[in-house]
């Protein structure tokens, strides 16, 4: 079980590595305001909820629909059994979910957002 458990916590590190770096490396995101959402999120996820903090990046756009599209691309990966309507939106698969389905999900999220705000920090320095 331990074992299991590092292999996650190693899977979802090495994602946010690479989901941050892509990011600082890309042009079209100001990393600044990038690395200041990743660190907004889990306070606007645990205030509002998964639900409407997707619906809220979705909505804004530039930085915050990295953010959503990188949080899409885990999730899809990981709990792909949720994703299988491939004409459904992100967040609407989210909405949608059943309540314990969605408090996995949530948690989910809060741990990779969890090692985005590391290497986001480590990154602007």
């Amino acid at each position: 079980m331990a074992a299991e458990r590092v292999s996650i916590e190693n899977g979802r590190a090495s994602f946010a590595f690479e989901s941050v770096k892509n990011a600082f490396q890309d042009n079209q995101v100001k990393f600044e305001s990038y690395r200041s959402y990743v660190k907004k999120m889990p306070s606007l996820i645990q205030v509002n909820g998964l639900g409407q903090s997707l619906a809220f990046c979705y909505q804004k756009g530039k930085e915050y629909r990295v953010i959503y599209d990188q949080l899409h691309t885990w999730l899809k990966e990981k709990y792909s059994q949720y994703f299988k309507e491939h004409n459904k939106e992100f967040v609407e698969v989210v909405i949608g979910l059943k309540s314990a389905d969605y408090r996995v999900l949530t948690m989910e999220v809060l741990a990779l957002l969890n090692w985005m705000r590391k290497f986001a920090d480590g990154m602007a320095k």
